[in-house]
């Protein structure tokens, strides 16, 4: 996202509707936690409270430290929350609609243990129930069919260093992983790891003038082995993004309370042509040229 991504209440990201993607299951005879304490106990080889450790291991997992330019695909569903005094069950939980997105990214190591990303991001919504990519929706809240943008990220790079991430972005933002020291949150199953990063973040809206708040959390789930690994420039991985955000402002709520909530799973791919030909085609309806062109 994640904070490394953001939409307009979204920038990472499996389940792919006609992608194949390579699960990580445990090996049969791994050992698993006795307790849930011992989960959180690392491996002696990995040094999980060393922050330029953790800021090069979130490197490896959402790009390649090659420099080589990846393709973070990753699709999702998006449901609204009505609080209120005693809206039927159906009322207060809804799936609103479905949302494909792509982080096209390049990720370097600098000698300073910083890593520099650049990235280009965007989301498209699609249908609940066809699957079908749309321009309109009719909001269920309000009646009204409001037309549906195409969501391009404002952030366009990072530098992520021992203390937090320092984004490159064309609106004014503030979070709780600014500023702190880069730690991540593991977790130990067999010979899995789960390497969590939650945060709060609020940020000035352009198209409104409002200020706008999300929480995010990141999930990444890979093989012990492959992050013991140095030789690995990326580290194999699923990915999952849950988030909270207050409405998005083109659904037109007014002060109507609720939020809505986000899941988003993803892969990262090598090359375009990985990529499910259906956002392929989109993409270059929408925005020609952006799959391809240089960040």
């Amino acid at each position: 996202m994640k904070l490394m991504t953001r939409r307009d209440s979204l920038a990472s990201f499996g389940a792919m509707s006609g992608v194949l993607a390579t699960p990580f299951a445990a090996s049969a005879g791994a050992a698993t936690p006795k307790t849930l304490a011992d989960a959180r106990v690392a491996p002696a080889s990995l040094p999980i409270h060393d922050p330029l450790f953790n800021v090069k291991t979130l490197g490896r997992l959402q790009g390649d430290l090659s420099g080589r330019t990846v393709y973070a695909f990753k699709q999702g569903r998006v449901f609204g929350l009505n609080p209120g005094s005693g809206p039927s069950i159906a009322e207060y939980g809804r799936l609103m609609y479905l949302v494909e997105g792509l982080s096209v990214r390049s990720s370097s190591l600098r000698n300073d243990g910083a890593i520099v990303e650049r990235n280009r991001n965007w989301l498209f919504y699609k249908d609940a129930e066809s699957g079908r990519y749309i321009s309109t929706y009719s909001n269920p809240y309000t009646g009204e069919q409001v037309p549906v943008p195409t969501f391009r990220a404002g952030i366009t790079g990072a530098t992520i260093g021992p203390r937090g991430p320092e984004f490159v972005a064309d609106f004014p933002m503030e979070s709780t992983v600014f500023d702190q020291p880069m730690l991540l949150d593991w977790q130990f199953m067999g010979d899995q790891a789960w390497i969590y990063r939650h945060a709060f973040t609020r940020w000035r809206e352009a198209s409104s003038g409002q200020h706008r708040t999300e929480m995010t959390l990141d999930c990444w789930v890979c093989r012990i082995a492959d992050i013991a690994n140095e030789s690995l420039q990326h580290i194999p991985n699923t990915y999952s993004w849950v988030s909270q955000t207050e409405w998005q402002s083109w659904l037109k709520m007014g002060d109507r309370p609720g939020a809505m909530l986000w899941r988003t799973d993803g892969v990262l791919f090598n090359s375009i042509d990985q990529l499910p030909r259906g956002f392929v085609e989109k993409s270059e309806k929408e925005l020609p040229g952006q799959l391809a062109a240089p960040l």
